[in-house]
């Protein structure tokens, strides 16, 4: 598959991350601590798009956070061979893309990458990129 589609995918993402961020955080107050940002991402924003909340959450405390997914939504139904894996980087870069989108709604760009270690077990990596002084 071409990095043309993955990039496409990732822009769809970005506008799904940032509309709902948008819609979803219109009247409450809004978070602005890095670490509670990365939670609501992890609990409120996981939950909107896959139907439960991401397993694990780790943090280095120099702004890279890593989300770990052990039941990847759009990957658990898919097969373990190389050749489907390749296809399942489209829903990750995708994934890249709404938590993208979603942190940059809350005001804090970043990188997003994904990796997935073994079906469905899907790692998002932020790295948050920290303001010029």
């Amino acid at each position: 598959l071409s990095n043309k589609a993955e990039a496409c995918m990732e822009k769809m993402g970005y506008r799904v991350g940032f509309s709902l961020i948008e819609k979803a955080t219109k009247e409450e107050a809004r978070v602005k601590e890095d670490v509670d940002i990365v939670k609501y991402i992890c609990k409120d924003l996981w939950n909107m798009v896959f139907r439960k909340q991401a397993d694990n959450l780790k943090t280095n405390h120099t702004g890279t956070f890593v989300i770990q997914d052990n039941r990847f939504r759009f990957l658990t139904r898919v097969s373990q061979s190389d050749q489907y894996k390749q296809r399942g980087e489209l829903y990750v870069a995708f994934t890249c893309g709404v938590v993208k989108g979603a942190l940059s709604n809350f005001g804090l760009p970043c990188s997003v990458a994904a990796e997935i270690e073994m079906l469905p077990t899907v790692k998002v990596t932020l790295t948050l990129q920290q303001p010029a002084n």
